[in-house]
């Protein structure tokens, strides 16, 4: 079996003295892994986040098979300077190579993936709200989509404060009050990212309840659920 597309690294890790085990997200084959050979340029050509044109070969499908890369694009050194940059770069990358199934197309989350490193190259460009909606693509891409358009309680659609840690749906400020305590609250940086308004510029304390929200999901409902501690990579990105 042999195939060709294009896909960024996400994970490489030494395998012997002569080879790597290379973990891509492709565009049309989904989370693949293989084997590549070390070369004196492995290290640049194999860093998380590059974009490649791949060759994959094996004899049958379900084999771990051969990669042959070319780099396309080494992206890391336009933020490598920039800490939170990068640990969110090299924690979106652990959790892909964690939870996606292998093999299974996931274009849209690709394509987001790819457009979000894009954007995180660029000098003074809001980029958190783009990676928040990368988290909440993901959880609706293996099927734990929330809810967020509504009140759960009521039906309305304004004054929504809270956020159901049960259920993923949002709760009106008159129907969750008496049970705060016990809610996630909604910034309004989510339900900006919900309604696709990425554009918007926000403080960190505002993303961090954002990444607060989506990481209770991702533990919740993959992490958890796999059986697999949350990244620390991850927790990193809420001490700033």
């Amino acid at each position: 079996m042999r195939w060709k597309d294009e896909g960024i690294v996400i994970a490489a890790k030494k395998y012997g003295d002569k080879n790597l085990i290379l973990s891509l997200f492709t565009k049309n084959h989904g989370k693949h892994r293989g084997l590549t050979r070390l070369t004196n340029n492995s290290n640049y050509k194999h860093q998380i986040s590059n974009l490649v044109q791949a060759e994959w070969s094996a004899k049958l499908a379900e084999n771990l098979g051969f990669f042959k890369c070319e780099l396309i694009e080494p992206p890391f050194h336009y933020f490598f300077q920039d800490r939170l940059k990068s640990i969110t770069i090299a924690s979106l990358s652990s959790i892909l190579e964690k939870v996606l199934p292998e093999s299974e197309p996931c274009t849209v989350l690709y394509d987001n993936f790819r457009y979000f490193i894009d954007v995180i190259k660029r000098d003074n460009e809001p980029w958190q709200g783009h990676y928040l909606n990368l988290e909440l693509l993901l959880l609706t891409q293996l099927g734990f989509k929330l809810d967020l358009s509504k009140c759960a309680v009521t039906g309305a659609k304004e004054n929504l404060q809270f956020i159901s840690p049960k259920t993923g749906r949002a709760v009106s400020k008159k129907a969750g009050d008496y049970y705060a305590d016990k809610l996630l609250p909604f910034p309004q940086m989510l339900q900006d990212v919900y309604n696709n308004n990425l554009q918007n510029s926000y403080s960190y304390q505002e993303f961090q309840l954002g990444l607060k929200v989506t990481g209770y999901f991702l533990n919740k409902y993959l992490f958890s659920q796999l059986n697999m501690k949350f990244p620390e990579l991850r927790n990193l990105m809420l001490l700033f």
